[in-house]
């Protein structure tokens, strides 16, 4: 019966221990994020915490509209920048619970997207926008 109790003690540290090392992300964990294909012109970004919840846009040459949503309490925004550095007119910008909705213009390219506020790019809070 100690053996048994050894063995149900190890299983059950073991389970806690994945469930655990999952909801803390693991070393695994790159931030969440993911791809999405635009074939309508319009996006939906939500932001919360220090990141975005897509971290690649692919679309088309033409404009493109982007609706950003608070998901969290820290202040964020919207920026897209070209290949050479430039940001482009319509920076979006969220504080509390709310969105805010703005227009890009894109040639073909590729583009990065980022969080302004001090720190959160650092963090991760950034993206590519892809336009082919």
């Amino acid at each position: 019966m100690r053996r048994r109790s050894r063995f149900v003690l190890l299983v059950v540290a073991a389970v806690a221990g994945a469930a655990l090392l999952g909801a803390c992300g693991g070393d695994d964990d790159d931030g969440g994020g993911e791809s999405v294909s635009v074939t309508d012109g319009r996006v939906t970004v939500e932001a919360e915490d220090t990141k975005y919840d897509i971290t690649q846009i692919d679309t088309v040459p033409g404009l493109l509209d982007v609706t950003m949503v608070q998901r969290g309490n820290l202040d964020h925004t919207f920026v897209v920048e070209d290949a050479d550095g430039n940001d482009l007119d319509g920076k979006l910008a969220v504080n509390g619970q709310d969105e805010d909705s703005g227009t890009f213009e894109l040639e073909a390219g590729e583009y990065e997207y980022f969080c302004d506020i001090p720190g959160h790019r650092g963090q991760g809070m950034e993206g590519t926008l892809v336009v082919e």
